[in-house]
Formats: structure tokens, C-alpha cells, sequence
């Protein structure tokens, strides 16, 4: 296997990381204004120097809370800034991940915060148009927006029909295995924090929606899910979908005492375990099936994901996802310009042309800088030499990213009519609305970055990316 590539600024590899000098990575103390803004001081950092970082991030989420709603109102939080053209969209992953993050620092503020989430979950659950299985869909409206052409109109989480707002003209009608496990392991880890049965039962509900997921294929595990028509269901399955189902299914089984969950999580890691390479010291990225020609009894092995390597340590932890842990670290290290990390997949670093979608070129040495979290939180869990300062090295490189990256981005109401809705400028509408704080906010990506799975990600403050950051800066493992 590769130990290093030729970056931007020149060979990049695991041993260059861990001798990255301090000062490329030095953040400001946290700013009064911030520390004042609702959430208390972090605790149990896993660096020193991650303090005003880790501060100024949770501000951001408090501030991507309050763009539409503030007080005791559930919401959701928006997942990109305005400028993303996503305009008010609240993928239900990212809202997981925050609530995850409060619960990290699990302050009175926090809890509260992350029960606003935790709540507006479960009445999308509970109110949605068409179901009343268990399922969520793949993304709300946080706030009032004019989608492209005219319409529709969205003025928040609850339409005027009084139904959860989720966002078909996107296409984000659909419900995939691995979101409805994040959702459902927010919603455990709230119950597991404040015993409120109302949060149990929520992810009880939606452990039941994946249980019914099963493959009929070669392999098993649990199949992808949904497409966006709500109905037609996916022939392939993810490993790290099933990676997302092991973890849930073993809280459960922890939290209520029923044997049967323990049972369902075999299931998913029977599956993962099938999708290791041994060759390659690596899992495959799942099944195929994705179009009619494809044979979804044969694994995908076009394309080898960041996120499945490292998750599979912090959910299952076999012995083999250890060395996976290491293929990340060797093949998918990339740096662009001031920023080093991670990369999201093997094609990442090959794909020529514009992202997916985009007119953007795709820049092969872009950072994803989510999976520097997730390679943090693996490597402080697995804990071998060296593994403490590499976590301590991309967690701070992060850090740089936020000082740098995403200024000038803002969220929240507009100028537009019909109380500050986003609309497209082309129409005559805008995308401005109120400026984020200050290196609050970590981008999705250092720049625009092709997965390699037919969609990319860009310099834009996210949720995602921001809560991935705060739970291994403080070294939270969601899964557990």
C-alpha cells in the first residue's frame, strides 16, 4: 500500500502529520461573546489548545439553532449556510450529529439544545404525510423557503398542511438505513441522558424500520433503505449502513434489555465482516444494485470510503478494523494549502473534471474535513503509539481549517418577502442573511471535493462537519 501522496504543498503522510509544528495550528482563546452565547465551557478536551476552537464551534451550532426560531420551539438546524443554494435544508444526519455534539458536553444548556432536535425528530416521526412506521425522511425545512421555478413554498418544519415539511423537490423524500440509525442513536443517547422514555421510544421505533430492511441478497445485512418516493426499496446494501445499524442495535439492546436487538446487530455485522479485504486490510464500501444492471449479489469495489473504516472501530471494533484505521491514514492523506487531513474515498484522489453536479473542478488534494474527525475519534479509541498525537494533529488541523475557511457566509432570515424566506437570486430573491460568527463553523470541504459517489462537497459551514469535530475533540463516541 501507498504511505503518502504528492499534495499541494508537497509529500503528505502519516509521519509528516505527527510532526506538524504547533504553531501552524495555534487558535485564539475563546471570545467572551462566545463563551456568554449559551454553552458553557468544554470539558474533557482531549488538547489544551482545542478549547477556544471547540467553543467558538459550539457557538456556531447555537447560532444555526436560533436563525428561525429561538426559545423553547423543537427545530431543526440548517445544514449549510445560505450561500450552499440548499437554502433552509436540515439534513436529519447532520441534525443527529448535533445533537450528539451537545450531549458531548452535556451541560444544562446543552441537554436543552439537543432536546429541541431530539424533539422536532420526533414530531417529523410522528407527523409525517404519508407514514406512521417509525421512519423520518432524509431532510426538513428548517425555515421558510421559495424553492426554484416558483415554488413550492416551505415555511419551516410544519407545512401548512400541518405535516412534516420534508424536502421531495431535492428528492430528499427517501429514508436510507444509515440516517435513520444516526437518528435513532441521537434519540438513545437523549434517553440515556435524561430517561425520558418519549426519546427511547423514538429510536425503538426506528430500530424496528431498519429491522424490517433485511436483504434478500448474498451477503444480508441490512439493504439501503428507501428511495425518495418513499416506497421503492434500494437492492444494495452499505457497509456502513450496517456499520450504523450494529451500534444502534446494541445500545438498544443495552437500554431496554431485550435480547432480540442483540440478535438484529449479528445481522449487520455478519455483513460488515463479509466486507472485509483482507488483502487490502480494508472494507469494501457494500453491495452493488444500484442500477437495474447491476447484480446486487456482488460487492462494489470501485470506490473505498473513509467513513466505514473508521466507524467500524468505533462501533464494532474488531480486531481487522484496527488495520482499517491505518489504510485511512495511509491512503486518503491529502493537503491543501494550510490544511491537512483526511480525504472521503479512494476515488477522491483520482477523479478529474467538475464535482458531480457542479461547475466546480474537483480538487484532488481537498481536505473532507468531517472524516478528520471521524480518523481522530478512531485513532484516540484504538489508542496505540502514536495514535493520541495523530487524533491531537488532524483535530488541529481542523481547527486551522475554521480559522480560515467559510468567513464571510451568513444563515437565518432575509431580506426577501414573506418573513425573510430564501429564494433564488436568479428569481429575485436572496441568499443573505445574517453573518455567522467568526471561526465558529467548520466547512464540509477545503475545497470542492467529488466523493466519487455521484455528489461532492464544498467550502460551506456545516453542521455535520462542525459536530463530528466537537465529539472527537472531546473524544464522545457516539456508538457507545
Amino acid at each position: 500500500m501507498p504511505t503518502n501522496f504528492s499534495a499541494a504543498s508537497g509529500p503528505f503522510s502519516r509521519r509528516r502529520l505527527l510532526v506538524l509544528p504547533a504553531a501552524t495550528v495555534a487558535a485564539p482563546p475563546l471570545a467572551p461573546e462566545a463563551a456568554s452565547a449559551g454553552t458553557c465551557q468544554p470539558r474533557h478536551l482531549v488538547d489544551h489548545a482545542l478549547a477556544g476552537p471547540v467553543g467558538r464551534a459550539y457557538h456556531y451550532l447555537d447560532v444555526v439553532q436560533d436563525a428561525y426560531v429561538k426559545g423553547g420551539e423543537p427545530r431543526l438546524l440548517q445544514s449549510y449556510n445560505n450561500e450552499s443554494e440548499l437554502m433552509t435544508t436540515a439534513f436529519v444526519y447532520d441534525n443527529a450529529l448535533a445533537t450528539l455534539a451537545y450531549l458531548a458536553n452535556p451541560t444544562v444548556a446543552n441537554v436543552r439544545r439537543a432536546r429541541l432536535i431530539g424533539d422536532a425528530l420526533l414530531w417529523a416521526q410522528a407527523n409525517d404525510e404519508t407514514y406512521a412506521d417509525g421512519r423520518v425522511r432524509q431532510a426538513y425545512a428548517a425555515g421558510p423557503m421559495l424553492f426554484y421555478g416558483g415554488g413550492p413554498y416551505f415555511p419551516g418544519l410544519k407545512g401548512a398542511d400541518g405535516k412534516a415539511a420534508f424536502l421531495r423537490p431535492y428528492g430528499f423524500g427517501g429514508s436510507s438505513t444509515g440516517d435513520m440509525a444516526w437518528v435513532a442513536l441521537a434519540l438513545a443517547q437523549l434517553y440515556a441522558d435524561t430517561r425520558i422514555t418519549k426519546y427511547l421510544d423514538g429510536a425503538v421505533a426506528l430500530g424496528h424500520w431498519i429491522a424490517g430492511r433485511e436483504s434478500p441478497h448474498r451477503y444480508g445485512g441490512y439493504h439501503g433503505g428507501v428511495q425518495g418516493d418513499g416506497e421503492t426499496a434500494q437492492r444494495w446494501a452499505s457497509t456502513e449502513h450496517n456499520v450504523d445499524a450494529y451500534g444502534l442495535f446494541v445500545l438498544l439492546a443495552k437500554l431496554t434489555r431485550d435480547r432480540r436487538w442483540t440478535a438484529r446487530a449479528a445481522v449487520a455485522g455478519s455483513f460488515v465482516r463479509a466486507m472485509w479485504n483482507r488483502a487490502g486490510s480494508h472494507l469494501w464500501t457494500g453491495t452493488l444494485g444500484g442500477v437495474d444492471d447491476e447484480d446486487p449479489n456482488l460487492i462494489n469495489v470501485g470506490n473505498i470510503p473513509e467513513d466505514v473504516q473508521t466507524w467500524a472501530l468505533l462501533s464494532i471494533g474488531d480486531r481487522q478494523h484496527r488495520e482499517a484505521v491505518d489504510w485511512v491514514t495511509e491512503n486518503l492523506c491529502t493537503t491543501d494549502g494550510a490544511v491537512s487531513g483526511v480525504t472521503y474515498s479512494s476515488q477522491a484522489r483520482l477523479i478529474t473534471g467538475n464535482v458531480s453536479g457542479s461547475a466546480l473542478p474537483n480538487n484532488r488534494d481537498a481536505v473532507w474535513l468531517e472524516g478528520n474527525g471521524h480518523a481522530a475519534l478512531a485513532l484516540l479509541k484504538r489508542g496505540g503509539r502514536g495514535d493520541a498525537a495523530l487524533a491531537k494533529r488532524l483535530l488541529l488541523q481542523t481547527a486551522t481549517a475554521q480559522q480560515s475557511l467559510g468567513a464571510g457566509q451568513t444563515v437565518g432570515l432575509t431580506a426577501d418577502a414573506d418573513n425573510g424566506r430564501l429564494s433564488n437570486p436568479g428569481e429575485g430573491g436572496t441568499w443573505t442573511g445574517t453573518p455567522l460568527p467568526a471561526r465558529s463553523g467548520i466547512v464540509a470541504a477545503t475545497s470542492a471535493l467529488d466523493t466519487g459517489f455521484a455528489f461532492g462537497y464544498f467550502t460551506r459551514q456545516h453542521v455535520g462537519a462542525t459536530s463530528w469535530f466537537l465529539m472527537a475533540g472531546q473524544n464522545f463516541n457516539p456508538f457507545m
